[in-house]
């Protein structure tokens, strides 16, 4: 309907919402608009357990796809392949959130501070306190900051980090040569990101593997937070992507052509998630833990996901890139 501007799924939620009286959360979206409505939705600091990046077993498939190596994470293999033998990188980490990637990252010994930035102040609240926590005061840095106006001012960075944060960026031929001016000449732009379909409008060949991987996985493994069973994936509406949040994945269909075109790339290791992102979704929360029974389905799953990738693509990628030098620059 008006190019999926709207749905009936649309209807079915509010008429949930409506049934579990739930419906003051929906106006509430209604009456924020633009910015602060992102930086309402990204407040939220609790954990979710229902996306497939909860799942160990998925992790460690990440792994393998994008370092070689199960029990090698993304940021030890930069660290080792890219960074090494320097301890005393100068890195910015943009839309950081509450800094769990972060953590990971000024672990591996290269930085002599990692500073991360975000819009939501109770984000960045929670990343300040986690680093504390977890002895890494010295290293890791945070604050509230918009990256859209952190550039012109000549501050650079040894270590750019994209995280799962540049698909919330629009206007990419504009924004991606800005983020070049925060890296030294010399510097890395290092990108783990989501580059799938825009605002999430998945295409049907997507859909009919995700649903042919749900329909062969019992009925106990997909049953949302809330009792009901997954049955299949649903192409959200372009109207609901906007109430939720604004920023997500605005243009993301566009991410990875363009830093193809702005930067030199070094490294590109897609790790697929096309069809596991969308099954897994709302029902990760099943699959936590590494009994055989769950690693034999998973396994399954990951088969099914390797089977369509050839038609289907990558929507996860990791990347290491360089600043495009000016033309005749040595």
């Amino acid at each position: 309907m008006l190019n999926n501007l709207v749905n009936r799924h649309d209807a079915d939620r509010l008429l949930r919402k409506v049934r579990r009286l739930e419906l003051d959360p929906v106006l509430a979206k209604l009456r924020v608009r633009g910015g602060a409505r992102v930086v309402q939705h990204w407040s939220r600091v609790d954990p979710s357990l229902t996306e497939w990046w909860a799942i160990p077993a998925v992790v460690r498939r990440w792994n393998l796809l994008m370092t070689g190596d199960a029990d090698t994470s993304f940021p030890a293999y930069v660290a080792a392949e890219h960074f090494a033998p320097r301890t005393d990188l100068r890195g910015m980490s943009l839309g950081c959130g509450t800094g769990g990637n972060e953590l990971l990252w000024a672990r591996t010994g290269a930085f002599r501070l990692l500073e991360g930035v975000d819009v939501a102040q109770q984000r960045i609240d929670f990343a300040t306190r986690a680093a504390a926590e977890n002895g890494l005061a010295d290293v890791l840095r945070f604050r509230v900051s918009d990256v859209n106006r952190m550039t012109g001012d000549g501050e650079r960075f040894d270590v750019l980090l994209g995280l799962q944060s540049l698909h919330h960026f629009d206007d990419l031929d504009a924004t991606l040569p800005r983020l070049s001016q925060l890296i030294e000449p010399d510097g890395l732009f290092v990108v783990d990101e989501f580059v799938g379909p825009t605002r999430f409008q998945w295409t049907d060949a997507q859909l009919e593997a995700a649903d042919a991987l749900l329909a062969a996985l019992p009925e106990e493994r997909r049953r949302l937070a809330d009792g009901r069973v997954k049955h299949r994936v649903v192409r959200p509406s372009r109207l609901s992507m906007v109430l939720d949040d604004p920023s997500e994945a605005v243009d993301a269909a566009a991410l990875l052509p363009g830093l193809r075109r702005h930067f030199d790339v070094v490294e590109e290791r897609p790790y697929g998630g096309t069809v596991l992102h969308i099954a897994l979704s709302g029902i990760a929360h099943n699959f936590l833990d590494d009994q055989p029974a769950t690693l034999a389905l998973l396994e399954r799953c990951f088969a099914a996901e390797d089977a369509a990738l050839p038609e289907v693509g990558h929507d996860f990628i990791a990347m290491i890139c360089r600043p495009r030098r000016p033309a005749g620059t040595p």
